[in-house]
């Protein structure tokens, strides 16, 4: 067990092999913010920090004297507390399309994280259907990701940060994109040569590619 966080840090408490916590991590790289970073078991987290997080969840976040523990609202706490580089539009619609594209990927029923962790955790029949819809639905969006250089942006937002991570366990769920998906891996490519991906990386997700 840990002991209490430094009330003047920011603090994150994370996973090491999780994908939510990895993007967390990511964003948190990416916008260079001065953090302490303990990758742990939630059994392993300060008492005073669970108590705060009835969800007994990672990642969590403190800061501030507060305790974040919902993916997106920890992506938009870090946005707005720490502005530079923006990783949301300052355009309401824009923002809100932005928003419904996570919510899409990572939180709505049969979403991309979802059907990542059926695959790992699924009987098998379950891990084969999910990694088929799976497979499907980014070859689908193959000409989104071909579009920009990011996804539908000239800019990084947190939308990538979900799918990089995502991306970057398609090798270890056993996915492969083909020749169709090639603008897919291509997108993944360029996110993962970021130095603020590579940095993000616990030694467990080094494996995964």
């Amino acid at each position: 067990m840990l002991t209490k966080p430094n009330p003047s840090s920011t603090t994150l408490y994370s996973s090491p092999q999780e994908i939510e916590s990895h993007v967390v991590r990511f964003i948190m790289a990416e916008k260079n913010i001065e953090r302490d970073v303990f990758n742990l078991k939630i059994d392993e987290m300060p008492e005073e920090i669970l108590e705060l997080n009835p969800c007994q969840s990672l990642p969590t976040l403190f800061d501030r004297g507060i305790v974040l523990y919902d993916l997106s609202v920890i992506m938009e706490y870090l946005d707005e507390r720490f502005p530079f580089p923006p990783l949301l539009p300052v355009d309401p619609i824009e923002k809100s399309e932005k928003r419904l594209m996570i919510f899409r990927f990572t939180r709505s029923a049969g979403c991309w994280f979802e059907l990542a962790n059926t695959i790992e955790t699924g009987s098998k029949k379950e891990a084969d259907e999910a990694r088929k819809i799976l497979k499907s639905n980014l070859i689908e969006l193959v000409p989104l990701f071909a579009y920009k250089p990011f996804f539908k942006s000239d800019e990084m937002t947190i939308v990538d940060a979900c799918l990089a991570t995502l991306l970057w366990r398609l090798k270890k769920l056993d996915i492969d994109l083909g020749a169709p998906g090639k603008a897919v891996t291509d997108y993944a490519k360029r996110l993962f040569a970021r130095d603020s991906f590579k940095a993000c990386l616990t030694d467990c997700e080094k494996e995964y590619n």
